[in-house]
């Protein structure tokens, strides 16, 4: 299969592998296409967790946006070494 990418996508595709994210391009299209196949929601669940967001925003529970990175990447880190 041959996929073409824009150039600003190759161009950070490129950047992640170059900087030790990733083994490969094919690597990371792989993890990013297996992270958006397994997000599936049933019908009203996306919306539940938006209200549910909604409401922690209101009470002031909210978190630091670099800490939602963090925690994301040591997700995906994660997932990719199969634990």
């Amino acid at each position: 299969m041959t996929i073409r990418l824009k150039p600003e996508i190759e161009k950070k595709l490129q950047e992640r592998v170059k900087a030790g994210d990733y083994g490969s391009a094919e690597e990371l299209v792989n993890a990013v296409l297996e992270q958006y196949m397994s997000d599936d929601f049933e019908p009203g669940e996306m919306e539940k967790l938006l209200a549910v967001g909604e409401q922690q925003a209101a009470s002031g529970q909210l978190v630091d946006g670099e800490e939602v990175f963090r925690r994301l990447k040591a997700r995906s880190d994660a997932r990719r070494r199969g634990a």
